[in-house]
C-alpha cells in the first residue's frame, strides 16, 4: 500500500489499527505560522523531521525541535504552530494516530509494578531511539520514492519500538496504560475540531464515549439542534471558506470537507448560500 494524497502537503496511510499522516508546510516569503487548535480522539506520536513544533497546553509552551518525538494524550485540547528557518524551506512532521486498541497492543502482557501511581502528564517527549528512527526512515523512503509499504510489518515495527521504550521506563508504561482507557470526550471541543470526520453518527457517539441516544440528546442540549443539521452546516461553512479563499478545485473541496457526492454537495451548498460552488469560483476569477 502507498501513502495517498489527502490535500495539499498532506499524505496519509492507514494500517489496520493505526493511521500515519505526513505533513509538509512549504516555505513562502510572507509565511506566518498558523495557530491551530486540536482535540483528537486518539493519542498522537509526532516526529519533527524539519522545523520546530510549538504546542501550547493550559498556558504552558512545549517546544519540540528538529529530530524530536512528541507524545500527546487523547482528548488534550492544544494549540500548535510549526515554524522553520528560511534555509529549511519547509517544516516536516510525521504523525502517528494511535487509537486505544493500538495502545493496548503495546502494553499487552506487560507486568506493571503495584507501586506505580497514576500521573496527569498529557504531553511529553520520547527519546529518538534507533528503532523509532528506523520506522521514520521506512516511511520517508515510501513517500519520497512513491513505494508500496507493508502496513502489517510497519505496524509491528512501531509496536516493537514503543514496547522497547516502556520496558526500560516503568513511568511510560503506566502512561500508555492510562492513555488506553476509555474516556468521555468534551462534546463541544470534540465536535468543533472533528466535524469533518467521515463517520456515521453511531461512530461519533462511540468515539466520544456515549451511546447514540445519549450522544444525540446531549448534542441537542449543547448545540440547540440535531447532529446532522449542525455537522452539515459546519461542513458547508468550511467549504465556502476554502472555495472563496483558495484556488482549490471544487472536486477536491467537497471531499476535503466530508461530503461523499459532488451532486449532493452542490445541491445543499446552493440551498445554504443561494448560489452554487461553481458560481462562487466564477466570482473570484472575474
Amino acid at each position: 500500500m502507498k501513502f495517498k494524497d489527502l490535500q495539499e502537503c498532506h499524505k496519509l496511510i492507514e494500517c489496520e489499527n493505526i493511521e500515519i499522516a505526513a505533513y509538509f508546510e512549504v516555505h513562502k516569503k510572507d509565511y506566518t505560522p498558523i495557530l491551530k487548535e486540536y482535540y483528537n480522539p486518539s493519542s498522537l506520536l509526532i516526529y519533527v523531521e524539519q522545523g520546530i513544533l510549538d504546542i501550547n497546553f493550559e498556558n504552558k509552551l512545549y517546544t519540540f525541535p528538529k529530530g524530536s518525538f512528541c507524545f500527546a494524550r487523547k482528548y488534550t485540547n492544544v494549540f500548535a504552530t510549526k515554524r522553520f528557518l528560511e534555509t529549511e524551506q519547509q517544516a516536516k512532521t510525521y504523525t502517528f494516530i494511535m487509537p486505544d486498541v493500538f495502545l493496548r497492543k503495546i502494553i499487552d502482557k506487560f507486568k506493571f509494578e503495584k507501586s506505580l501511581q497514576p500521573i496527569e502528564e498529557r504531553i511529553f517527549k520520547l527519546a529518538p531511539t534507533k528503532k523509532l528512527l528506523g520506522v521514520i526512515d521506512t516511511i520517508k523512503n515510501a513517500i519520497e520514492k512513491d513505494q508500496d509499504i507493508d502496513t502489517e510489518v510497519l505496524e509491528t515495527k512501531i509496536i516493537e519500538s514503543l514496547k522497547a521504550i516502556i520496558s526500560t521506563n516503568p513511568k511510560l508504561a503506566i502512561l500508555f496504560k492510562e492513555f488506553s482507557l476509555a474516556k468521555r470526550a468534551d462534546l463541544t471541543l470534540f465536535m468543533r475540531n472533528n466535524f469533518m470526520m467521515k463517520v456515521p453518527l453511531e461512530e461519533f457517539a462511540k468515539i466520544t464515549g456515549r451511546s447514540l441516544s445519549t450522544f444525540t440528546r446531549e448534542f441537542k442540549i449543547v448545540f440547540g439542534t440535531t447532529p446532522h443539521k449542525w455537522i452539515l452546516k459546519k461542513r458547508l461553512q468550511a467549504a465556502y471558506k476554502i472555495l472563496s479563499e483558495t484556488s482549490k478545485k471544487i472536486s477536491d473541496v467537497y471531499v476535503e470537507t466530508g461530503f461523499e457526492d459532488m451532486a449532493h454537495f452542490s445541491k445543499v451548498f446552493k440551498k445554504e448560500f443561494g448560489f452554487s460552488p461553481s458560481e462562487i469560483k466564477n466570482k473570484i476569477s472575474n
